[in-house]
């Protein structure tokens, strides 16, 4: 029985490659750690209490590398990893929500209704996500991406022109100033 396709062997070692890469890049980066996370910086004892975490996860790649090689060598037999580039890995803060900073506010946005502005977003998505942002540089980081999403963003959202500027969802203040009308009305 055919794989479907006649070239599924490209796309197979072209997504292990790039896969030997990730996995290459991540071993290299466990074995040999930035200088910065070495030594007492800020979050250096945290770094230093996932050494068992990061020894274990070596060792797991270590045990895969092979296969991929072997399977790759199948397909591309002139494939030199050592040619391979290595990708290092992009290791996000844990002091983030999951889905980051402006998909929380937005969340934020939907479920309260009111006007905001972007500090009571960001105590909101704090709360919620059990987060800390106490040291200036992480307040800063986090206010900046919300405020810079909100910016950007055109389409839904509005803003009461005030200072500080409070934000709404374009469709909930349609709602509400359709209701105060009828209430008018009345």
């Amino acid at each position: 029985m055919a794989l479907g396709r006649r070239n599924s062997g490209k796309q197979l070692t072209s997504h292990l490659k790039r896969l030997y890469g990730r996995l290459g890049g991540e071993l290299r980066w466990i074995e040999n750690p930035p200088k910065l996370r070495q030594k007492k910086w800020r979050g250096g004892e945290a770094f230093a209490a996932k050494a068992a975490e990061r020894e274990t996860r070596a060792e797991e790649i270590r045990e895969a590398l092979p296969h991929i090689v072997y399977v790759i060598q199948m397909f591309d037999p002139e494939w030199d990893p050592d040619q391979e580039k290595l990708i290092r890995p992009l290791r996000r803060g844990p002091n983030r929500p999951p889905h980051g900073w402006a998909d929380a506010a937005y969340d934020v946005l939907r479920e309260n209704g009111d006007w905001l502005t972007v500090r009571e977003m960001l105590d909101c998505v704090v709360e919620r996500h059990d987060l800390s942002v106490d040291d200036g540089p992480a307040y800063v980081q986090a206010y900046g991406a919300i405020n810079a999403a909100l910016q950007r963003a055109q389409r839904g959202l509005v803003n009461d022109g005030g200072q500080p500027p409070r934000w709404a969802l374009e469709s909930r203040q349609r709602g509400n100033e359709a209701s105060a009308a009828a209430e008018d009305d009345c």
